[in-house]
């Protein structure tokens, strides 16, 4: 009588059980996308919310050309791009320090997303001031559609980076704990955390785009 012997059959590697080898020889051809399916989900529904929210801006700028042009007119461009400059170098060093991480380099990373931390702490610090200033000239969020969406969409897009800077947090903590190279688990989670940091500054150019250069 002849006995039959099944062979074990291998488990999926996506996206429980990832080889390293596999990730990085990926990441090398260029075929990789940070984070996870779930991250995306979330991203293109921040994108989607904030479009809408840009299409309001251009449909009652077409009716009220008027009180847009005063709007525009009435918002620190040089304050615009400040803060432009210190989210565009907060992602910088959060890319860096995905990069790094990678590579092992645990320290280096640490200090990397200190600095990131830092340049998104400038942009919040930049907003708040320019709030202030803004209401003490009487600008305020019942002074009409124009600064009732810069106050709105502004202070969405701040809870966002608030939300970022925390994740940011766990990422310099999660880093601390690599030990040679990451893991797929531990690599994933700074990916999905950088990901969604760049969808934050990619909404603040869309937000500069219409409230401060197109005026």
């Amino acid at each position: 009588m002849s006995v039959h012997i099944e062979r074990p059959r291998s488990a999926p590697l996506w996206p429980a059980d990832e080889l390293v080898v596999d990730r990085e020889k990926a990441i090398a051809e260029r075929r990789w996308v940070p984070g996870e399916p779930g991250i995306w989900a979330l991203i293109f529904t921040d994108l989607g919310i904030f479009t809408v929210y840009f299409i309001d801006f251009m449909y009652n700028w077409g009716q009220r050309p008027d009180i847009f042009a005063a709007g525009h007119s009435a918002l620190n461009l040089t304050v615009g791009i400040l803060n432009s400059f210190f989210l565009l170098t907060a992602s910088l060093f959060v890319a860096l320090g995905v990069q790094t991480l990678r590579q092992g380099r645990v320290r280096i990373t640490e200090w990397i997303f200190l600095a990131a931390g830092a340049s998104g702490a400038c942009f919040v610090i930049n907003k708040y001031l320019e709030w202030s200033n803004e209401i003490a000239h009487g600008h305020t969020p019942q002074t009409d559609v124009f600064f009732q969406l810069y106050f709105v969409v502004t202070g969405l897009h701040l809870a966002h980076v608030l939300i970022a800077m925390t994740l940011l947090r766990f990422m310099h903590k999660r880093a601390g704990e690599v030990v040679g190279t990451p893991t797929p688990r531990q690599a994933r989670f700074v990916e999905n955390c950088a990901t969604y940091w760049h969808m934050v500054d990619l909404l603040w150019l869309g937000i500069f785009a219409l409230f401060y250069l197109m005026g």
